[in-house]
């Protein structure tokens, strides 16, 4: 079974950002000469298991690919790629992973598929992040199951995601504020989750926030563990970018094609 795929490449860039990279948005910004949803499509494409390409978002049009205006924010645009899609299940990916590899995607699509969820998120040991990439500092929770970061890939079965976008939404919108998203997860869990930052990280695990997710939104929900840096390495800071555009090595930055960086950007 092929899933659709949509590459999540809206948001503009600070000025501070645009002057330093000429880029406009954040799908344009080069990364060591190439713009960073080529890097993305081109790990997309190579993986196994994929279906039709949207892009949603300020870039250009291309082969393999189609792209669509972004709307206004996040929820927005999963909305239109749920509604533009037809395979069963479809994999969303944010633009701001250059790093990202066909081996890392299809292993994610593999291990979504035979996982039994609804809806599939990656996630990635910190420590496996701060192996490849030292210098990028990454933010982490503390669970039972150790430091994790959020990875750059979510998968759904789009019929059952289409049905729970009202849910998705509430969630999306509560994100920061504390109140209001102890009144969706539950409070209960919301003070689990404050005293395993703070106190003890076996208070809370990826289980018990999976079934409580799964409960909130009708559908059962999966925390795929991925061992590949590249799914929560992301450059969505000047920071990070500037730390990637003054390494003298290309860092596991994947080859486009057999020639160099700087010849597939001319």
């Amino acid at each position: 079974m092929k899933s659709d795929v949509v590459i999540l490449a809206g948001g503009v860039l600070d000025s501070e950002w645009q002057s330093a990279s000429g880029a406009e948005s954040r799908a344009m910004v080069p990364v060591k000469g190439i713009p960073m949803y080529q890097r993305v499509l081109k790990a997309v494409q190579d993986a196994e298991g994929i279906g039709d390409i949207w892009l949603i978002g300020n870039a250009p049009t291309g082969d393999g690919y189609r792209v669509l205006t972004p709307g206004e924010d996040l929820m927005s645009n999963v909305r239109l790629g749920l509604e533009q899609t037809r395979s069963e299940s479809v994999l969303f990916v944010t633009v701001d992973v250059p790093f990202l590899t066909s081996e890392a995607v299809s292993h994610f699509l593999r291990e979504s598929a035979q996982s039994g969820a609804a809806i599939a998120y990656a996630v990635v040991p910190v420590e496996v992040c701060q192996r490849e990439f030292p210098q990028m500092k990454r933010t982490a929770v503390r669970l039972k199951e150790g430091a994790l970061t959020g990875g750059n890939l979510f998968w759904v079965r789009r019929e059952i995601a289409l049905q729970q976008l009202p849910r998705l939404r509430a969630l999306y919108d509560a994100r920061k504020q504390p109140a209001k998203l102890a009144s969706q997860i539950g409070l209960g869990l919301l003070l689990r989750f404050l005293l395993a930052q703070a106190v003890s990280a076996g208070l809370l695990s990826v289980r018990a926030i999976e079934a409580r997710v799964g409960r909130l939104v009708g559908a059962p929900v999966k925390a795929i563990f991925s061992p590949y840096a590249s799914v929560g390495t992301d450059i969505d800071r000047l920071e990070h970018w500037l730390q990637v555009e003054e390494s003298h090595s290309a860092l596991s930055l994947p080859r486009m094609n057999s020639g160099s960086d700087e010849d597939q950007a001319r």
